[in-house]
């Protein structure tokens, strides 16, 4: 399967490429080909050096997406309208994988009537930064990317509770439960697979696409208590 990560060269398309390269033909996408291209060797070098195989190439995000059967959306959310109007002129039956998280550092937002208005935090009330989901008009990022795709081509959303630095580190298999969600049951499946790829991972259908907010939300919990618990990498195990 080909797999592009659009952002791969952040931290959470690091530990993708380095997971899936392993199995399958990973693309890594960025806005510079050349910094995906570096990137890209960088990540075979740790492989070979695990003694374990790679195919990993670097390219510019168009031409990473148009290329693949799977694209994974790795990237922040102010940057996601910008992305999709690049790449949906080559979207032709792709599965996209939404890992995007709209969330706020020191902000939250009330409902006052039917509107949100967004208010300050008191950081130094709580003793740490703190963060928050920004819920979308929509409801979350990936129902914005929704909106924004072509009718043929399917959308999920998952990995938004995975700490980027345990996925990339190839010496620990760490035992997550990956919530997914959707409204293709084909396409979920596929990514249920991928999900079985990395040792330990277990996906767990969450429902459809109108269930992602509640999945977004538990990224900034996680850095929360990460924070605020003095723990590191916290992630979800359902028992």
């Amino acid at each position: 399967m080909k797999i592009a990560i659009l952002g791969g060269t952040g931290q959470i398309g690091r530990g993708f490429a380095l997971r899936w390269g392993q199995k399958h033909d990973v693309i890594v996408g960025s806005r510079s080909a050349e910094k995906a291209e570096a990137a890209a060797s960088e990540y075979s070098g740790i492989l070979k050096e695990h003694g374990l195989p790679t195919h990993i190439e670097g390219t510019d995000n168009k031409t990473a997406a148009e290329n693949a059967d799977v694209v994974i959306l790795a990237i922040r959310y102010n940057q996601l309208e910008s992305l999709m109007e690049l790449i949906k002129p080559v979207l032709d039956k792709q599965i996209i994988v939404s890992v995007v998280v709209p969330m706020e550092k020191n902000m939250c937002y009330i409902r006052q009537g039917s509107e949100h208005t967004t208010v300050p935090i008191n950081s130094e009330e709580f003793n740490t930064n703190y963060f928050c989901f920004s819920r979308p008009e929509s409801g979350s990022a990936a129902q914005d990317v929704a909106a924004m795709l072509p009718e043929d081509v399917d959308l999920v959303a998952a990995f938004h509770t995975v700490p980027a630095k345990k996925l990339a580190n190839l010496e620990i298999e760490p035992e997550f439960d990956i919530g997914v969600c959707g409204n293709s049951m084909l396409s979920k499946e596929v990514i249920f697979d991928l999900i079985r790829d990395i040792p330990n991972m277990r996906p767990l259908d969450i429902g459809p696409l109108e269930t992602a907010p509640m999945l977004e939300a538990l990224t900034p919990l996680l850095i929360n208590v990460s924070a605020r618990n003095k723990m590191k990498d916290t992630s979800i195990k359902f028992i």
